[in-house]
């Protein structure tokens, strides 16, 4: 190698090893210096600051009545939470917190245990929600106290009418570990969701998705960098079927009744109306519940939490006696001219069985015994007929089956059969024929909830044409206002013979014309049903009756439709020992008919949205 080369070769090698070398020292002194000079500042940083991640809870989406108005609305509230990352192992440390908060510290300690145990997920353990002024000075207290503490705000659901439309609503609750158990792998513990009604049944959609942060916060917990951020997706808004006007009319009429009521649009099965009595307040699931509130809701004999008009199985009463009707009409052991005399009782198979007028109805056909509400005439009705043939005709008319309505845990009619007795009386299967006369009428074994009577009656309305209730009309943009109506399948019809159903149409005109019900006739509008006074406890006469406690009262009911040229809604009113059924259930469908048919106001429907013409 040239030497002049090689010379500049090794001072570069040299100069580049002594860079080595002071490199080296400089760092050693420079890490010795942070470790005995700077050790303190940077652990008090440390301690100080630290990077967390965050969750931010996504608005549900609004829910509207079909005319637009608000049936609830996102609030913001204060929570006091723990977060995973700063939940403390002291349990000392824990039991003095429940004590300082006025909370019970056993199912404190259980709660955070709980929390503990689901190791994943970034969701807070909530200690309690919706905090007050005074809950929340308390809250800021001790947090100095207590610095694994969070104050947070979120959105919280508020329901406009309180117990207005509470069944049909529902509520919103914490995932607690049972719901994990069930569902694993779906939410995660402390994550809000539906509880009941809309608000659980379209949860997935209504509760959208969280986002998160990520955070920078000092010793304090208080945030003081945000670092990055996903941005949560607010839930669908959705808009009902309900009328806000015919679901008040309904709260007022129950006020001091237990009972349900339910109102639909005969062409596409649209829930215009629901109410179950007595109602809830969805509020009240909002925050921590005070004992009486619990009582109240949970331990109450009159059973608030039940939503009679979808989960109470009654007996239907003479509302039942247009299925025996077309039953015996399509099995062939009566005509529309068919007559039979009523004396006011008839012995069949060794037993009396009365009339609810004890002069009786005298000769009798099809028409006047339906708005007489002649027992005699459908007694010889199913003398003649199987209870099988009563349950054929009622399953092809969808009484065997629940109806399908958008909202969870609906109960089915109960219709018995030779096979349901064999099984659900095992001790004693057979099926006796007086046991069919009793049915004739909507009683013995035969149990209805209202919305599968009000299905049955719009089925008669649209003369064989079946609508399935539902609640879900469409969807609305917050950011647009543009409402998307959703389009509703039809079902195959039910073949009925015209004339048979000119029949029961006339039959039912005429009980609220003449009959039964004429005390509630309306000048503006015809409506058509049929009253059933349905027996809850035997009496001997009427004046033992009257003797009876009102829990031992007959059960009142009036189901029909209106009007008579066009229908346009069917109904079931249910009055829990509310008597006959003319005098406390028929004036409430006759408010509801004269609402819809005269007094309503006539909004366009098509209205910013885009909708099937089918629809109104």
């Amino acid at each position: 190698m040239n030497p002049q080369i090689r010379w500049l070769v090794e001072q570069s090698a040299r100069k580049l090893k002594w860079f080595f070398i002071i490199a080296l020292v400089f760092n050693f002194v420079y890490y010795g210096y942070i470790q005995i000079f700077k050790r303190g500042y940077f652990q008090e940083r440390a301690q100080n600051q630290a990077i967390k991640l965050r969750l931010i809870h996504a608005p549900r989406g609004i829910l509207y009545d079909r005319n637009g108005v608000r049936l609830v609305d996102n609030v913001n509230a204060y929570e006091l939470v723990i977060h995973r990352d700063d939940l403390p192992f002291d349990p000392q440390l824990l039991s003095a917190f429940a004590s300082a908060f006025n909370l019970e510290e056993e199912p404190f300690l259980k709660a955070v245990q709980s929390y503990r145990d689901e190791e994943s997920g970034i969701v807070p353990l909530t200690i309690q929600k919706n905090l007050t002024e005074a809950e929340l000075a308390l809250s800021e207290q001790l947090k100095a106290r207590f610095p694994f503490l969070s104050i947070e705000s979120s959105p919280r659901r508020s329901y406009r009418d309180n117990e207005l439309a509470g069944h049909v609503l529902g509520y919103i609750g914490e995932v607690d570990s049972r719901t994990l158990k069930k569902k694993p792998g779906t939410f995660q513990l402390g994550q809000w969701v539906g509880r009941e009604g809309i608000e659980a049944q379209w949860d997935s959609d209504l509760r959208g998705r969280d986002g998160a942060k990520r955070i920078m916060v000092n010793r304090s917990g208080d945030e003081i960098a945000l670092l990055d951020e996903e941005v949560p997706q607010v839930g669908r808004s959705l808009v009902l079927t309900l009328d806000l006007g015919m679901q008040k009319i309904l709260q007022e009429s129950f006020i001091g009744k237990k009972g349900a009521a339910i109102v639909l649009d005969t062409r596409d099965g649209g829930v215009l109306a629901m109410y179950s009595s007595p109602s809830i307040n969805p509020n009240v699931f909002a925050g921590r519940m005070s004992q009486s509130q619990v009582d109240a809701t949970f331990n109450n004999p009159d059973k608030p939490m039940m939503n009679r008009a979808i989960q109470g199985l009654y007996p239907p009463g003479s509302t039942f006696k247009l299925l025996t009707a077309l039953a015996g009409l399509e099995k062939k052991v009566i005509t529309p001219e068919t007559i039979f005399y009523c004396n006011g009782r008839k012995k069949f198979y060794g037993r009396d069985f009365r009339c609810d007028k004890e002069t009786g109805h005298g000769a009798i056909s099809l028409i006047p015994a339906i708005a007489q509400s002649c027992d005699i005439y459908f007694y010889e009705i199913a003398n003649r007929l199987d209870v099988d043939d009563i349950y054929e005709i009622a399953h092809r008319w969808g009484l065997t089956v629940d109806t399908g309505i958008d909202l969870p845990n609906e109960k089915t009619s109960r219709i018995p059969s030779r096979a349901w007795k064999a099984k659900a009386s095992p001790q004693d299967p057979k099926w006796y024929a007086g046991e069919t006369i009793s049915v004739g009428i909507g009683q013995g074994q035969v149990g209805v909830t209202p919305i599968g009577l009000a299905k049955f009656y719009a089925t008669l309305a649209n003369q064989g044409r079946p609508v399935r209730p539902h609640l879900y009309y469409g969807d609305k943009s917050e950011s647009t206002g543009q409402v998307n109506i959703k389009d509703v399948p039809s079902l195959p019809s039910i073949t009925l013979e015209p004339r048979y159903w000119a029949i029961i149409h006339e039959g039912l005109l005429q009980t609220v014309r003449s009959g039964t019900a004429a005390g509630s006739r309306l000048n503006d509008v015809d409506m058509l049903g049929k009253t059933g006074t349905a027996q809850v406890a035997k009496f001997v006469n009427r004046s033992h009756y009257l003797q009876q406690a009102k829990s031992l009262r007959d059960h009142a009911w009036f189901a029909g439709y209106a009007s008579k040229d066009r229908p346009e809604i069917a109904f079931a009113v249910l009055v829990e020992n509310g008597g006959f059924g003319a005098d406390t259930a028929a004036p409430i469908a006759a408010k509801l008919v004269k609402y819809w048919m005269v007094d309503r106001p006539r909004l366009d429907p098509s209205a910013n949205s885009s909708s099937s013409p089918s629809r109104r």
